[in-house]
């Protein structure tokens, strides 16, 4: 059970959650949510109040009462707002939203009715996903993803895999339309299960990293602690020293220098690390900011209610943190795909041409080249600049997007391709070892010992044949915690 305050929320909670694990909505947060939503009764008692007394977007000049019909105004807006399309996203993306969007409420910044927070809550314990579509959000907020589930808590819409509409709510007041919808919660947490992902995925890179110097006999100098003393960051200083441990006695080095791809482990993964911490360190700041717009503060007890009208929706230090990532992973790839040239030739292994069995001419491992190669073209282009984008739309009421919901969703993408060619590189340097009869026990390192035992569990079968069991199983263990 994972408690939801909105004040601290882990990352790794989230994921949790995505995963399956109910929350529970503290006391503090209900309190904080009512006494909120009573500064934005009374602030929208006083002067005009965008989307709980005026419309959105162009129509943010249109007072609601004036209009007429203001008490259904709510309702049209949620039927509006919810268009996506493309491509259902998966229940744990989904999940993963709910549980971000919940906490935002939590953090008491909305004005919105406390009871909507609790059949959210009600939602995500239930497993009741809303079907969300991969089209519609361009880092401003994810209003179509957010409209959709709201619908789907009246009852108007099916929820992800059918069984039929579910009410949850009973009717949606116009006041707290706008204050649920107002959120990046999607494009957060998109963002949010890459990052988890990838600090798994990148320590096990590592790994097989460090398996390949070994099968290579690396000459660990460009590791050593003067090295690492030099470095210019502390990220590629920690980064050496991980290395330094991990390959440390496992043999004598075969070159005075090594090929850029052994030489550059601190740069190549040091860099990747830093910019991973700093995208969590944000994300960490997002699931519990409530940059709802208006931003309710103050308090109606003592007058000093009031709102904000701003632009923090604008995701663009989310999209400028993602690309910034995605750009320190699709430089690595570089070395990524030369270790495992490398690991194919005899002159680095002292193995048959690409760890074949005999030097008959078999292919060995070669086409898994060319499936590694085929992820990195993804990843490369997943690192085109989302944040370089924009757009005007709504009568140019709103001139510019930051497209984070394009950057998250890429780098989801490049996970997924990441993991492929680090399993590439596991299935390499594990049968190289393992031609090379070099056992985990002769390494230095208990977290390497652990990855050698993980792809020595690998077929032990050299002959040409179909490798794709192979690689899906190598896929599971650069992914696995070991």
């Amino acid at each position: 059970m994972i408690e939801i305050d909105g004040r601290n929320l882990a990352l790794a909670d989230i994921a949790a959650v995505a995963d399956g694990a109910s929350v529970h909505l503290s006391p503090g947060a209900l309190i904080r949510m009512a006494a909120s939503q009573e500064s934005a009764v009374a602030t929208a008692s006083k002067r005009p109040v965008y989307g709980r007394s005026t419309g959105v977007g162009a129509n943010r000049t249109v007072a609601l009462a004036e209009a007429g019909g203001s008490d259904t105004h709510g309702l049209k807006l949620l039927r509006s707002h919810a268009v996506d399309a493309g491509r259902p996203l998966d229940r744990r993306t989904v999940r993963a939203m709910m549980v971000v969007r919940l906490s935002q409420l939590a953090a008491g910044g909305s004005g919105i009715d406390p009871g909507i927070a609790a059949a959210l809550s009600d939602l995500i314990n239930a497993n009741v996903v809303p079907e969300i579509r991969e089209f519609g959000g361009i880092g401003t907020a994810d209003l179509q993803a957010l409209a959709g589930t709201a619908l789907t808590m009246l009852g108007e819409r099916e929820p992800l895999g059918g069984g039929g509409a579910r009410r949850s709510v009973d009717g949606w007041a116009t006041a707290d339309a706008l204050p649920f919808i107002s959120s990046s919660a999607l494009t957060i947490a998109q963002a949010v299960l890459a990052h988890q992902e990838l600090s798994g995925l990148l320590k096990n890179a590592e790994s097989v990293a460090a398996l390949s110097f070994v099968a290579m006999s690396g000459n660990a100098e460009a590791l050593s602690p003067a090295v690492a003393a030099a470095a210019d960051t502390p990220a590629v200083a920690e980064a050496a020293n991980t290395f330094h441990g991990l390959v440390q006695g496992s043999g004598e080095p075969s070159r005075i220098q090594d090929p850029y791809c052994l030489r550059t482990l601190p740069q190549i993964f040091g860099s990747q690390a830093e910019e991973l911490q700093a995208l969590g360190a944000l994300l960490s700041r997002l699931v519990t900011a409530g940059n709802e717009n208006p931003l309710v503060h103050g308090s109606a007890s003592d007058g000093s209610h009031d709102v904000a009208h701003h632009g923090l929706f604008q995701m663009t230090n989310l999209a400028r943190r993602v690309d910034t990532l995605q750009l320190a992973i699709g430089a690595a790839c570089a070395t990524h795909l030369r270790r495992i040239d490398l690991l194919c030739d005899p002159t680095y292994t002292g193995l048959h041409p690409f760890l074949a069995e005999d030097g008959t001419g078999q292919s060995g491992v070669m086409m898994l080249e060319y499936v590694a190669a085929a992820a990195v073209g993804r990843i490369r282009a997943n690192g085109q600049p989302a944040s370089l984008q924009t757009v005007v739309l709504s009568l140019g009421a709103e001139e510019d997007a930051s497209f984070a919901s394009l950057a998250t969703a890429q780098l989801q993408s490049t996970v997924e391709a990441l993991a492929t060619v680090t399993a590439v590189e596991l299935v390499c340097a594990s049968r190289a070892l393992r031609l090379q009869g070099r056992r985990p026990e002769e390494l230095g390192s208990t977290r390497l010992r652990a990855m050698l035992e993980a792809g020595l569990t690998l077929p032990y079968d050299v002959t040409d044949r179909d490798l794709r069991g192979d690689l899906e199983q190598a896929q599971q263990l650069v992914r696995a915690s070991h």
